[in-house]
């Protein structure tokens, strides 16, 4: 298995082996709940999967200004926030990986012994349900998916303009996918045309890769998704 595919954070973010899987959040009223699993992306495999808890670093909830707004995070398996999010937003993160002769080992280099390659897994995944012109900006300093129009007034076949954001301001060179296909690169001025082929949900997606100056990883591979619903 290659280890610098699109998404091979999310295919070792809660597991660490096997089939890629994906993160979503599904929506019912108030409550937004992190998902992860088959069931939105189409692939061979179980619908959805457990994880752990302490995996989720940030839940959080912003308006369509696109300021951070009060919400309750629920704790248990699965993690949910409570709130009347325009844009939802989870953290997850597995911590360190390493590829040894041995197998994928959850641990930093420093600790897995001999060690072929080895990183750190991050993704971030954002929900947006009502929009504003406060979240044609990234609301984070992850990698982030940015819509630069109101993607929910969007159609089957039309296209949509994103930029990926990291560190707060635009990144070239950020594979973007639809559904787990690769659709296209950021430009120089990070941006992106995707077309949205698929009616209802929408998982678009995202993935770079960095380098790490530590003992403990060669590389942090970021993920990240922008979903939202369609007519």
């Amino acid at each position: 298995m290659s280890h610098r595919p699109l998404f091979l954070a999310c295919l070792l973010l809660l597991h660490g082996s096997g089939q890629a899987h994906d993160l979503w959040i599904e929506r019912s009223g108030l409550l937004h709940t992190l998902a992860y699993g088959h069931e939105r992306s189409g692939h061979e495999g179980a619908k959805a999967l457990e994880y752990k808890t302490d995996y989720v670093k940030q839940a959080t909830c912003y308006n369509a200004a696109g300021q951070e707004i009060s919400a309750e995070r629920g704790r248990a398996y699965p993690v949910t926030l409570k709130g009347d999010c325009a844009a939802s937003w989870f953290l997850a993160s597995s911590g360190y990986w390493s590829k040894t002769p041995y197998g994928t080992k959850n641990l930093p280099r420093s600790e897995a012994g001999p060690v072929i390659e080895s990183w750190l897994s991050l993704e971030g995944v954002k929900r947006i349900d009502q929009w504003g012109t406060g979240l044609s900006q990234a609301l984070t300093r992850n990698l982030e998916l940015v819509p630069l129009s109101n993607p929910l007034s969007l159609r089957t076949g039309e296209k949509l303009r994103l930029a990926a954001w990291y560190q707060g301001k635009p990144t070239a060179g950020v594979t973007v996918a639809y559904f787990g296909k690769p659709r296209g690169v950021s430009d120089s001025e990070g941006m992106v045309n995707i077309r949205l082929q698929n009616p209802g949900f929408q998982l678009i997606q995202a993935s770079l890769d960095l380098p790490l100056n530590d003992a403990r990883a060669d590389k942090a591979i970021h993920a990240s998704s922008l979903q939202f619903e369609i007519k």
